[in-house]
């Protein structure tokens, strides 16, 4: 089960970037999550999540479709499928944020 706590602006920090990803989780009424991520200078990256019985479905995944930076091509790519696969569980974990996918 998502908990509140989980709601707020996040950072993804890899090498495989010059800068963090950007990460938002955000309840909206009822039973339904957004997650919404970009690479500054990248693509939007967002899906629509719903909460059943203590799990997540992923109902909705979009992104924009820009010409992007080499530099930020890999992660991107990574974050990319990643979405895609389906978020299935998040957690907080003290400062931390657990996203899990697939």
């Amino acid at each position: 089960m998502v908990g509140k706590a989980c709601e707020g602006d996040w950072e993804y920090r890899t090498d495989r970037a010059p800068v963090p990803v950007k990460i938002t989780v955000k309840k909206f009424i009822g039973d339904d999550w957004m997650i919404a991520c970009m690479v500054p200078k990248g693509n939007m990256m967002h899906c629509m999540l719903r909460e059943a019985e203590g799990t997540l479905k992923q109902i909705k995944y979009n992104t924009t479709d820009k010409e992007l930076p080499v530099e930020i091509m890999e992660v991107e790519g990574l974050m990319a499928d990643f979405f895609e696969g389906g978020i299935t569980d998040i957690k907080r974990e003290g400062e931390s944020l657990r996203i899990t996918s697939g």
